[in-house]
């Protein structure tokens, strides 16, 4: 893909009139950029989906983006809103799902780094990013981050863990990544240990390459997320990272989708028995 034209940013042009937008529009956008599942579920986990969705709200015009960037990895973490609601919905666990695009606030970047309104897609501008305001700056926090974050708060109350969902290319900086689904983690836990060896020994049988603290180490970076609402509370915590070719294939999200099911089932029923559901 080419970067975007001259035309393209005139068509798009970085909005001057955000301020205009009263609280009752800023209200809904708010309401907009969250969905819950199952909040009323006993599950012991909670499930998040931080960027899930591809969505950049409607006064932004798509950061003067062309539409097609915003169904790449940059945007969104491709397979990750279907592969959430499938595991909420089998282990009966409520979710918490970031619908607005992570290009246009990624809440799982803490607010001070160059990422959290990523001003360009490995060398290609995202012009509405480039230099953001204090007033867009300021409702891109109301719209995207402040519903998000309070979701999470009372989602997680009297969760006992909580799984970051999240999927990965298989090709980073041209280097293929050689682990099909990865556990990040930052403290070892009971819970953290339970998967790792749960998953590991599942995931062989299954045909799956399971990494620990691959493709990525979340010891050597920050996780907004599970640093704020899991590690902060005591809770144990987890990202889960998926292939995303994989989840693009019906018959392997199918494969991927069970093993952990099953996997986080046997977890739960192995640690909190009274509040798990068995697959």
């Amino acid at each position: 893909m080419s970067a975007p034209s001259s035309l393209d940013r005139q068509r798009h042009p970085t909005v001057r009139d955000l301020e205009k937008l009263g609280d009752a529009a800023v209200s809904a956008l708010a309401a907009a950029g969250v969905e819950r599942l199952l909040p009323d579920a006993a599950s012991p986990y909670l499930l998040i989906a931080e960027h899930a969705g591809n969505v950049v709200p409607a006064p932004w015009r798509d950061l003067g983006l062309a539409e097609p960037y915003l169904g790449t990895h940059f945007a969104v973490d491709i397979g990750v809103d279907a592969l959430t609601r499938r595991l909420s919905r089998t282990l009966r666990a409520p979710a918490v799902i970031a619908r607005y695009s992570r290009l246009f606030l990624d809440y799982n970047r803490p607010a001070d780094e160059w990422d959290f309104m990523r001003p360009d897609l490995g060398g290609i501008p995202v012009p509405d990013n480039v230099a953001v305001d204090a007033v867009d700056a300021r409702l891109r926090k109301l719209v995207a981050w402040a519903p998000v974050e309070r979701a999470i708060i009372e989602a997680a109350a009297g969760r006992r863990a909580l799984i970051s969902v999240h999927s990965f290319t298989p090709v980073m900086g041209g280097v293929k990544r050689n682990v099909d689904i990865g556990v990040l983690w930052r403290e070892q836990s009971p819970f953290v240990t339970s998967v790792l060896k749960t998953l590991g020994v599942q995931g062989v049988e299954a045909g799956f390459r399971i990494g620990d603290n691959e493709p990525y180490d979340w010891r050597q970076a920050v996780g907004y997320t599970l640093n704020r609402h899991g590690l902060q509370q005591a809770r144990p915590c987890l990202y889960l990272e998926v292939r995303n070719d994989l989840l693009a294939d019906p018959e392997t999200f199918e494969r991927i989708s069970r093993l952990l099911e099953n996997a986080f089932a046997t977890v739960a029923m192995s640690l909190w028995p009274q509040s798990a559901v068995a697959v």
